[in-house]
């Protein structure tokens, strides 16, 4: 997989304040076996390693990453009935604007919020008097200690203002997330 890997990578134009230096390595996961595998290579080689979003609410130094750089871009989703599933690396606002699309209510407060659902998720993130947990069912993680995918209901993901365990434990790597949310009228949602 090193070979997939590409080197000395400008970090700047992944984030939204459009600064930071370059990382050693980059990798583009596109799937969650390629997140895992890349994850497993950056420990297998001994680099430091990270996990990059939509690159919002993060500032990179100009002196760059001297390790991996990974950028989970896994943004599959299903609606059913009010029911969504997300993998993590979807932008937050195109996910909340496909469930408005579709009647669903829960996420309008979410529209305009740069970033990805895993971001959403790792920072409980919030607006308007909504926050990630009052929506969030389960989420789908990779523990690096156990290697193991397990999945963490809401109480287990211990979410505060700004904060859950995702902050605190970062061997857990969010994958993708369940949401539940309500049947509404499209116009009052829009």
């Amino acid at each position: 997989m090193i070979s997939n890997f590409k080197k000395n990578v400008k970090l700047a134009p992944y984030t939204t304040f459009k600064i930071g230096g370059d990382a050693k390595y980059f990798f583009n996961a596109r799937t969650k076996k390629d997140l895992i595998e890349a994850i497993k290579k950056a420990k297998e080689i001994k680099i430091p390693f990270f996990i990059l979003g939509g690159g919002s609410n993060i500032l990179i130094s100009d002196k760059g990453f001297p390790g991996l750089v990974i950028r989970f871009l896994g943004s599959d989703f299903k609606i059913r009935n009010s029911e969504v599933f997300a993998e993590s690396g979807i932008s937050f606002s195109k996910l909340a604007n496909e469930c408005a699309k579709r009647g669903l209510s829960g996420l309008e407060w979410a529209a305009g919020i740069y970033g990805t659902l895993g971001g959403a998720v790792r920072g409980n993130a919030g607006a308007f008097g909504g926050e990630i947990k009052d929506i969030l069912e389960k989420a789908e993680i990779y523990d690096l200690k156990s290697d193991k995918i397990k999945t963490l209901n809401k109480s287990q993901c211990f979410f505060k203002y700004r904060e859950s365990i995702f902050k605190k434990k970062e061997n857990l790597i969010i994958i993708s997330v369940f949401l539940k949310l309500k049947k509404g009228e499209k116009n009052k949602i829009n």
